[in-house]
Order: C-alpha cells, then sequence, then structure tokens
C-alpha cells in the first residue's frame, strides 16, 4: 500500500494536482511533499495546525495522520472538519471519529459533544443522521456515565449538549431528566424540561409541576400553570391560583386573575385586602399593586399612594413607577417627589418619569443636590 492510498484510501495519486502550497510560513513545496510530510510527522501540534489547512488535500491527509497518532487531542480539530466545505474531508473527519471511538476512552468525547451538536444548524448538509448515529456508538462505547455527570458540570455548553443527547437516547428515565432540567438553574433546560411533563404518566407529574411552579422561571412557571389548570377552575387548584396571583411575572399574573374573574372571584377585593394587611412579601406586594393597575381597580391611586410612603424603598420605587403609568397627568408632581426620596432607587425612578417628559424645576434639582447628594441623578435630568 502506497502512501496516497494509505492516506486516501481508494483514491489514485493522480488525483492530486501538481500544485506549491505553504505548509509553514515562507515555505513552498509541492502538494505531494506537504502530504508526505503531514503524513509522516509525530509532532501532534502541527498535525492538528494542518487540519485547518488552506488545502483540503492537506486537511484530509492531516486528519489520516491524526488517526494513526491516535491521541484524543485531536478530537476537537477532526469536529471542526465535518462541515467542511470539501465533501471527501468531511467523510474523512466522520471516518476518523468513528475510527478513534474504538481506541479512546469514550469519556474523552463528551466534551466535544456541544460542537458535534451544532451541526444541528449546519446548512451545507444533513448532519442528524449520522450525528444521532455516532452519538448511540458513543453511549454503547460507555460514555453513558460521562454524559450524564455534564448535565449537572459547569460549563453550559456542554451540560446542555449532554442534556439534549441523555433526552434522545433515553439515558435517564422522563422524570429523572425532567427533574434535572427543571433543578438545573439553567433557563434552556428548564424550558425543554417542562415541555416533556406532557410526555409523562399522569401518576409521575405531581412532583415535577411542583417543581416547575417553584422555578425561577417565568416560562416555566406558566406552563406549570397551565398544566395545573388546564383553564378550569375547581377547589383542588383555586389556592395555586390565588398564589399564582401575586406572581412577579405579568403574563402569568394576568391568566390567574382572568381565570378567576371569569369564575365570579373578586380579586381586586382580595388582592387589596392581604396589600392592607401587609401580610405579603416584598415580591409579592409590587406584584400586588401592578395587579391592581393592570385590572383598573378602583381603588388603585389611593393604594399607590399609600405604599409611596412605604418604609421599604423597593416598595416605594415600584409605587411610584405604577403612579406614573396610571396617572400620566400627574407626572410633574411623582416625579418631583421621587427625585428627594432618601432611597437612590426611588431617585432613579424619577430620573426615569423625567427622561419620560416629566418636568421638574431647576430649583428643585438643587433642592436635591443640598438634600439628597445626588449629583448623578441632576446630571442625568439636566
Amino acid at each position: 500500500m502506497n502512501l496516497f492510498t494509505k492516506t486516501f484510501g481508494t483514491r489514485p495519486p493522480s488525483t492530486v494536482p501538481a500544485q506549491t502550497v505553504y505548509l509553514r510560513p515562507g515555505e513552498s513545496m509541492p502538494l505531494r511533499t506537504a502530504i508526505e510530510i503531514v503524513s509522516t510527522t509525530i509532532d501532534s501540534e502541527f498535525v492538528a495546525l494542518s487540519m485547518s489547512h488552506y488545502s483540503g488535500y492537506v486537511r484530509e491527509a492531516a486528519i489520516g495522520r491524526g488517526v494513526e497518532l491516535g491521541s484524543s487531542t485531536f478530537l476537537a480539530s477532526i469536529v471542526d472538519r465535518l462541515n467542511d466545505w470539501v465533501p471527501e474531508v468531511r467523510n474523512a473527519a466522520k471516518r476518523a471519529l468513528l475510527t478513534l471511538l474504538a481506541t479512546v476512552p469514550a469519556e474523552c468525547f463528551v466534551s466535544i459533544l456541544p460542537r458535534l451538536r451544532s451541526l444541528m444548524s449546519a446548512t451545507r448538509t444533513d448532519h442528524r443522521s449520522w450525528l444521532f448515529d455516532f452519538e448511540q456508538r458513543l453511549v454503547q462505547a460507555g460514555g453513558t456515565e460521562a454524559i450524564v455527570q455534564a448535565i449537572t458540570g459547569t460549563d453550559f455548553h456542554l451540560r446542555r449538549a449532554a442534556y439534549f443527547s441523555a433526552i434522545d437516547h433515553r439515558l435517564l428515565s422522563g422524570s429523572e431528566i425532567v427533574k434535572r432540567g427543571l433543578l438545573s438553574g439553567d433557563i434552556v433546560l428548564a424550558k425543554r424540561a417542562v415541555a416533556l411533563l406532557d410526555h409523562l404518566p399522569i401518576h409521575e407529574r405531581g412532583p415535577s409541576v411542583a417543581i416547575a411552579a417553584a422555578s425561577p422561571f417565568g416560562p416555566v412557571r406558566y406552563a406549570a400553570f397551565k398544566l395545573t389548570v388546564a383553564d378550569t377552575l375547581n377547589p383542588d387548584n383555586e389556592p395555586f391560583v390565588w398564589r399564582t396571583l401575586f406572581d412577579s411575572q405579568g403574563g402569568l399574573r394576568s391568566a390567574a386573575a382572568r381565570l378567576l374573574t371569569a369564575n365570579g372571584r373578586d380579586v381586586a377585593g382580595r388582592c387589596s385586602a392581604l396589600l392592607d394587611a401587609e401580610a405579603l412579601t416584598v415580591a409579592q406586594t409590587r406584584a400586588g399593586l401592578s395587579l391592581l393597575a393592570e385590572v383598573r381597580a378602583p381603588n388603585t391611586v389611593a393604594m399607590l399612594a399609600k405604599f409611596a410612603r412605604d418604609a421599604r424603598s423597593q416598595i416605594r420605587a415600584h409605587a411610584y413607577l405604577l403612579q406614573g403609568r396610571v396617572s400620566p397627568s400627574l407626572n410633574d408632581e411623582i416625579a418631583a417627589r421621587a427625585l428627594l426620596d432618601p432611597a437612590r432607587k426611588v431617585r432613579k425612578v424619577g430620573v426615569r418619569l423625567c427622561t419620560r417628559g416629566a418636568f421638574v424645576s431647576l430649583e428643585h434639582i438643587r433642592a436635591m443636590i443640598i438634600q439628597r447628594r445626588d449629583r448623578h441623578a441632576a446630571l442625568a435630568v439636566c
């Protein structure tokens, strides 16, 4: 077997053109010589660099040499050639990965999953069938444990690729894969996990729905709400709907309010009573005030005025902001009060109102500088 048959399989040597290439900076040579150098070197770094050479013949030769050297250090460079613009190089890269999978430990391939998964969006050719087959072989070669461990890793690219691979190849039970996604702290995984809830048996959904309902991500909580309520209010889910009424996400809060109102419940009255009783957390209080403004409750103006004097700056800031939305004709007065507030967070609301058209006098800005020493707010308004 001669060098070219070894490197290119059945491709005859005559297909290699008689041209000159630069293998290293300032070093030109015939293409055949370059291929022979790449095919016989033991310099791993040089082989990896040659896989991105401008000549497809050199890239293909470098891939073949990487397989012969058999090191896992070539995996990333070979994966980059899977979507090469030269079909022969793409095919060589696919064969190379399959060959190395027989000699390189399976866990070494897990780190390249993000690069492999990125081929899903490649447009040069459709890699999906090959990718699924390769991942299946990786699982069969013993990569399951490493893939599952990567789901909880710190690299979010790898975490996502491993999670999607675990789903496609059913490396975990349905309930376990959903739970891991919901608890991942990653919105992409959490959204994918909540979409899988419909595929779980009904008797297995309860714990996962509860986790989704407490998710830090609004779209996930909204999906849990839809699954729990299914547009029907009954004694079993009504307490959950009332709690959702004070969710921080506006869309979810509005959906709960519409459902309760459609079933004859006094949303504004219940919300006002809880706000007056001061039985809510800061986040819930902010949500409750937003809800009163959204449903245009008759006591909205009075309630906002009350909480604009609250001891907690987060609530005062939110109340001032909502006042500006509910009573735009009073924006000048609202901005003036906000700019003299002791808390910078509240003064920033006054600045925002001014940038949206509210007017305050220079004398008022002077008073703010003297009383609050907030030159940043003064400069922003001026």
